[in-house]
């Protein structure tokens, strides 16, 4: 047992005296804040602090003598390396549910088990109430979280700054946004409408800030009535003045224990909320107002996910400058292991990425921490390297690298799968299948109405013809200089949500070989009007090439060929006259026809 497993057992024992004290037979502790989002302080990661796994996703349940982890197939590998086997159970929630786990543990009647109220959602502790009610036990809400009474070196959130997005950026001013919510609430019959989605009220507001290192977000709730205005909820009060002075007069900024008083105002109005995004502790305190409660999914959610015109612009020329500074980099890498006795850490190879990027004008910050996993490590998901535990690339090697960047006008996710040499054999033929599958959906032509779901189904097609798959949706929703993963839609197995025009989404297949390497191929695309009316398409708007080494030429089609030597046609005039002399001549052999 190394001292990191020895101090996490020791904050589990720590933990469970607590439970004791206050009466609880279990304790749930999740990865969310209380703004749930996916990237949260490190004050907020109280998930890696008492279990040691850092995936961005997951709960875990502490009882009296076992604790369960739960996450979804995208880190049942690193679940399992980054916690002691003694101490965690862990749960791919597609194999084992929370029901049916707390069930399989025969507690004895009543049982109870305490949750944090400020850091679940209504509908999140309903789904959780329904599990534990259902294996014989009762969970309660606590005003008062038990983890945070031990974590004596705890991190205090930054100091941030908050910044106003230009017009031309954002495409629509405040005023006008404020005046389509007002709309909205008239046709929903509201008299106003508690913004609990964190990016909701950014876009709202055209405010960017940096509470988070890869989200340029400003962390808040906000309250909205046509009659008396927008007030954005500040948990620290100290920010108040500061946030006031970068919006102007046009919202008013409160400390979010003014929610009351501000209900209270309403009167017996009916105020809509998001039980998705809402925290368990404010429906409390809504419930003891005056006002009448009206449950929806976030307005503002479904209306930023279309993008306006200035917005798209942003993305593409943000794409064009990702694009510069990954060839670049690709450049870069292939030259560097030429060299003899040459070989990159992986979080070496992140941190080159990360300089090549900071080059770009308009650069803020990485979208997300790069994933970059090489050979073995490239199979587990959402794999993390941490310097002086990552492995070294090698030659003739596999490198998966996910990466992406905030830029002043927009944002970037971009995966490649990168050979080192000579690849092995069934790599290259399972990298083919994969792009076959992402020009599948990069080629789809459907009609108004289509879910993610059915487009998920085409995508897998071809993979599934190679008795081949992955355990991750196929693309996500990205937000305009917000949060990379970004809802509604989603081209996933669960993505019931319709695509429309404006939506920015990735197309991301992959297949993962455990234990040897990972694939995935990842571009961003835009849901547009196709030719045939009633109809959408999707145009790719991420530029950079694919690894021509990994690609057997024998098992495409002529249209597939077609569309890769396209696809690179159209990155060579993009990018090439932005490169140095060395890339430049880098992207033209990257860039031949196949």
């Amino acid at each position: 047992m190394n001292a990191e497993t020895d101090s996490q057992s020791l904050r589990l024992a720590t933990l469970r005296q607590l439970m004791v004290k206050v009466g609880f037979d279990g304790w749930i502790v999740g990865r969310e804040d209380m703004y749930q989002g996916e990237e949260v302080p490190a004050g907020e990661e109280r998930l890696a602090y008492i279990s040691g796994f850092t995936g961005s996703a997951g709960f875990a349940v502490i009882l009296g003598k076992t604790a369960g982890l739960f996450s979804d197939g995208r880190y049942s590998l690193q679940m399992e390396t980054q916690t002691s086997q003694s101490d965690w159970q862990c749960n791919t929630i597609s194999d084992m549910t929370f029901e049916n786990w707390l069930k399989a543990k025969q507690l004895a009647e009543g049982f109870t088990i305490g949750i944090d109220a400020w850091l679940v959602t209504k509908s999140g502790f309903e789904r959780f109430e329904g599990a534990v009610l259902a294996a014989g036990g009762k969970l309660l809400s606590h005003s008062e979280n038990l983890v945070d009474a031990f974590w004596q070196d705890r991190p205090p959130m930054p100091s941030a700054k908050t910044w106003q997005m230009p017009y031309e950026f954002s495409g629509k001013t405040v005023a006008k946004k404020l005046d389509d919510l007002a709309t909205q609430l008239q046709d929903n019959d509201c008299e106003a409408v508690l913004i609990t989605r964190v990016d909701s009220v950014n876009w709202l507001v055209n405010m960017r800030g940096a509470d988070l290192p890869c989200t340029p977000i400003t962390l808040c709730f906000a309250l909205f009535h046509p009659q008396t205005g927008l007030h954005i909820l500040l948990d620290e009060m100290e920010s108040c003045p500061m946030l006031s002075k970068v919006l102007g007069d046009c919202v008013m900024v409160s400390p979010l224990a003014s929610l009351p008083s501000l209900l209270e105002r309403i009167g017996q109005g009916n105020v809509m909320v998001d039980p998705a995004s809402l925290p368990k502790m404010l429906f409390e305190q809504i419930l003891v107002s005056p006002v009448k409660i009206v449950q929806a999914t976030c307005l503002i959610s479904t209306t930023k996910a279309c993008k306006n015109e200035a917005e798209l612009q942003g993305f593409r020329a943000a794409q064009r400058r990702d694009g510069v500074a990954m060839v670049e980099f690709l450049c870069w890498l292939d030259h560097a292991m030429q060299m003899p006795d040459t070989g990159f850490f992986e979080s070496e190879i992140a941190t080159r990425l990360l300089a090549f990027r900071q080059r770009q004008e308009g650069f803020i910050s990485p979208s997300f921490n790069t994933i970059a996993g090489s050979g073995p490590n490239g199979a587990i998901v959402h794999y993390q390297a941490i310097a002086g535990a990552d492995r070294q690339l090698l030659a003739d090697d596999m490198l998966l690298l996910d990466s992406g960047a905030h830029y002043f006008d927009g944002t970037t996710d971009i995966t490649r799968t990168i050979a080192t040499g000579t690849p092995p054999n069934r790599a290259v033929t399972a990298f083919t299948h994969v792009l076959r599958a992402h020009i599948c959906l990069a080629q789809a032509n459907f009609p108004y109405g289509t879910t993610g779901q059915q487009l998920d189904a085409i995508t897998r097609a071809p993979l599934w013809a190679a008795n081949m798959d992955f355990a991750h949706g196929t693309g996500h929703g990205v937000g305009h200089l917000l949060s990379v993963h970004e809802g509604p839609a989603s081209i996933s197995k669960r993505g019931t949500i319709a695509l429309e025009a404006g939506m920015v989404l990735s197309n991301e297949p992959a297949y993962y070989q455990n234990g040897e390497w990972g694939i995935r191929i990842e571009n961003l695309v835009v849901v547009g009007a196709a030719n045939n009316a009633g109809f959408l398409h999707l145009e790719t708007i991420t530029l950079c090439p694919f690894d021509r080494r990994l690609i057997d030429k024998a098992l495409l089609n002529a249209d597939e060929i077609s569309w890769v030597d396209q696809y690179h046609c159209t990155v060579k005039a993009e990018l090439l006259h932005h490169l140095s002399d060395a890339a430049k001549l880098w992207l033209r052999n990257a860039c031949h026809p196949l």
